[in-house]
Formats: C-alpha cells, sequence, structure tokens
C-alpha cells in the first residue's frame, strides 16, 4: 500500500535545532532566537519526533549531539542556506531589475485578474514601470501585434487576425446572465439559455467591429432574440438591466465588479457557455526581462486568482 509523503520540519525548527547546536544550550538559543526557551524546546521535540530519533543530549554544561543529530546537521544546514541564497537571489533581482511592461486585457479581466497581479509585481520588481490598456479582443491582439503592448489578456473567441503573435491558455471563463431580482423566475443557480428566446438581450463588445461572441453562441443552439443590443464597457450592460431593457450577458469577471444587490447573476451550462482567456505575446526573439518576469506571474497566478469564484476551469471540461 502507498503511504503518503512525510511533511517537511518547519523553517522555524530548523532555526531552533541549529542555534542550539550553534549556542550550546536551549537558553542560549532562545535569547539568540529572540524566543522563549520552552518554544525552542517545543520546536526540538517536534523535530525529533518528525525524525523518530533523539538528535541531542544534555550534557554537564552544554548540548550535544547523538550520532543521529550529527547525521542530520549539515542537511539541516543545508536547507537553511539554500533559502538565504533564494532570499537574496530575489533581492538581487528585485532591486536591480529595470524597464517597462506594457499590458493589455479586457475589462474585467483588467478589473478582476490583471489589477491584483500589477500589485504584486510592483512590490516584487519596484524599478519596472507598468503600463495599462483596456480595450476589446480585437484591438488588443492589434496593440500586440504592432507593438504597441507587450502581453494582452483576451477572449479566444474572438478570431485571431495575426497569426505571427503567439498565445498560450490561461483559464476559461464562464459567460453567465444578469437580470433583475424581481424579474428572476426560479431560485435556480443554472439559467436556461432558451430562455433568452423573443426577448432582449444585453451583451458588450465592439459594435463597430461586429463582435458576434454571444450572437454565434445562441445560433448554435438555435435561439432567436427579439434584439441585441451591443455595449461597449460591462457597466452599460448592468444599467441597461437595471433598468428593465433586457437580459444582460457577461463574462464572470465582469459580472463579479458590476453587478449589485439589485441584479441577480446566474451561470450558463457547460461547455457552452464557458470561454477560453489567452495571454498574447509579442513576438521577439528575446523577451525583455521584466516581460518574461509579469508573463511567468501570469501564468502562476492564473488558476490560484479565479479558481474557486466560478470563473475558472481547467482544460479538461
Amino acid at each position: 500500500m502507498a503511504t503518503s509523503p512525510r511533511q517537511p520540519p518547519s523553517l522555524t525548527c530548523l532555526a531552533s535545532f541549529l542555534a542550539v547546536v550553534e549556542h550550546g544550550t536551549f537558553t542560549a538559543a532562545a535569547v539568540a532566537l529572540h524566543r522563549a526557551q520552552p518554544r525552542v524546546s517545543a520546536h526540538i521535540a517536534t523535530l525529533e519526533k518528525h525524525l523518530g530519533t533523539a538528535l541531542l543530549t544534555r550534557g554537564p554544561r552544554r548540548v550535544e549531539l547523538t550520532a543521529a543529530g550529527s547525521a542530520y546537521l549539515p542537511h539541516a544546514t543545508a536547507a537553511l542556506n539554500e533559502l538565504r541564497d533564494g532570499d537574496d537571489a530575489v533581492r538581487a533581482v528585485s532591486s536591480t531589475m529595470q524597464g517597462r511592461v506594457r499590458i493589455g486585457g479586457y475589462p474585467g479581466a483588467m478589473a478582476v485578474f490583471i489589477a491584483p497581479l500589477v500589485r504584486r509585481f510592483r512590490a516584487l520588481y519596484p524599478g519596472v514601470e507598468v503600463e495599462l490598456r483596456e480595450a476589446d479582443p480585437a484591438v488588443l491582439e492589434d496593440l500586440v501585434a504592432t507593438g504597441e503592448i507587450d502581453l494582452a489578456v483576451r477572449t479566444a473567441d474572438v478570431p485571431q487576425r495575426h497569426h505571427n503573435v503567439p498565445s498560450e491558455e490561461l483559464f476559461f471563463e464562464r459567460i453567465q446572465m444578469v437580470t433583475r431580482r424581481d424579474h428572476r423566475p426560479t431560485l435556480s443557480t443554472m439559467a436556461d439559455p432558451s430562455s433568452l428566446e423573443g426577448i432582449t438581450v444585453i451583451v458588450s463588445g465592439d459594435p463597430q467591429g461586429g463582435w458576434q461572441d454571444y450572437r454565434d453562441r445562441l445560433d448554435r443552439i438555435g435561439v432567436e432574440p427579439r434584439e441585441m443590443i451591443t455595449v461597449v464597457q460591462p457597466t452599460t450592460v448592468v444599467a441597461l438591466v437595471r433598468e428593465g431593457l433586457g437580459v444582460g450577458l457577461l463574462g464572470a469577471l465582469a459580472a463579479r465588479v458590476t453587478i449589485d444587490d439589485e441584479l441577480s447573476v446566474t451561470d450558463l451550462p457547460e461547455p457552452l457557455w464557458l470561454r477560453e482567456i489567452r495571454v498574447y505575446h509579442r513576438n521577439q526573439r528575446s523577451p525583455d526581462a521584466a516581460v518574461s518576469a509579469f508573463a511567468e506571474l501570469l501564468r502562476a497566478e492564473a488558476p490560484a486568482l479565479t479558481a474557486g469564484r466560478t470563473v475558472w476551469h481547467s482544460r479538461a471540461i
């Protein structure tokens, strides 16, 4: 039978162990660490329980290492040294990295996903300037293609026109139905898209560019609204729904920052009403270090920032 791997000891336990070895007594180690002596003793006991053997014995004047303690000492020392080296490396990069990162995104992603990333990035790399551009998906791709921005987060449902612009998947965002609470027909958390038949549907997009994202999805299930009102900003969708002018369709990211108590938001069924969100990169042989650092943070934080908030799904849907 397979057994679960044991969790490694905490860094505080290792630090207490090394301090006792260096200073010779639990009391002296506690003073050096600015901790209470019973706390240091508890750390050593936890470490010995984890390893299943005694590491230290109390001698007449100072604590001595057991054979197991002597064997463990170089590994504990190396572990803490590696972490200190890692801290130094991050500080060195953070203090020396300079440059500029130009980030684009659609409104929902800018508000919920990109904004917290910019805050974290600036804390890590205070020497890097960050510029933000908000636009619809087609414009974002154009800006990347012409080199006006370095990275763009946009929905992949809008067909890509510049095939020399590389991209990669970040997450899947739900599309949700927005209604007035007094018009909500049921208490279900899942909306029926067939209920959009014959009514006014309000969506955000680029009216001049003929964005067909929502219309295409409705066509695929044979639903014909009475009319489709297309506006530029998600906040306008919400305002029109609040005035009773129709039912809104919004990405879940935008819904999170625009829905108030007067309105109700419900999920639409998968997989049709999930849309893929990708990051598009400026085509460079050698990307700038600051741009690469932001892209890495983007990849790392995409699931963490959106998982469990009805906006993200893995590839398996």
